[in-house]
């Protein structure tokens, strides 16, 4: 990977060419680089890889437009990436990038799937890494309405707790973090808190099944 500016460059113009709600995947981008820089040291991961995250974060929705009946657009979203013409990403970087918005939504990584098997090892252990925080940085800007400003991330030794900077009610952002996170809270093994404030945030439990008749 060369030329930092150069890349990016390329990677706002695809953006630019294929989304049509930048305001949410720029919001999911500075939330995901938030996450990246906060858990740098349960990730240990360089300048490179949060490039990756972050073109794969601005470039997580770009299927939209061309989803096919039943296909998925994070599928969609890592077919154009890996047809983009790239100068200056590796083969080994574009396929980083599309695995890791592949696995913005639906399953996590798994050796079942045929591409994510395909890769080294520690390339698989970075799509894993940089899928769990976008992932996560998606699902806090569930409602396109960017309720979360900013997130600040507190390590303890059993949870990651995420401190949310909010403008309004979060509730549905919570839950689909608490269903989205499960990817993060299998490679970073911590379960997921998150606070407003001095007040935990926890989605609503299911019902319970209906008591038997006596």
């Amino acid at each position: 990977m060369t030329d930092e500016s150069g890349l990016r460059e390329q990677i706002l113009a695809l953006r630019l060419e294929k989304e049509r709600r930048p305001i949410h995947v720029q919001h999911v981008t500075h939330l995901a680089l938030r996450l990246f820089d906060g858990l740098v040291s349960l990730h240990g991961l360089g300048l490179s890889e949060r490039l990756l995250l972050e073109a794969a974060s601005q470039l997580h929705d770009i299927g939209h437009q061309l989803e096919l009946a039943g296909g998925g657009h994070h599928l969609e979203s890592a077919r154009l990436i890996r047809q983009h013409p790239w100068r200056g990403f590796s083969p080994a970087e574009v396929e980083i990038m599309a695995q890791v918005a592949r696995y913005h939504r639906k399953g996590m990584p798994e050796l079942d799937h045929e591409e994510f098997r395909a890769l080294p090892a520690g390339d698989r252990r970075i799509v894993q890494y940089l899928a769990a925080m976008l992932r996560l940085a998606d699902s806090l800007d569930r409602s396109h309405a960017q309720v979360v400003r900013q997130v600040t991330l507190e390590l303890l030794s059993k949870r990651i707790v995420v401190h949310l900077d909010v403008v309004g009610p979060v509730l549905r952002e919570v839950k689909s973090a608490h269903a989205k996170g499960d990817l993060a809270m299998a490679v970073f093994q911590r379960d997921l808190v998150f606070m407003v404030g001095e007040d935990e945030i926890k989605p609503p439990l299911p019902p319970g099944p209906f008591p038997s008749p006596t």
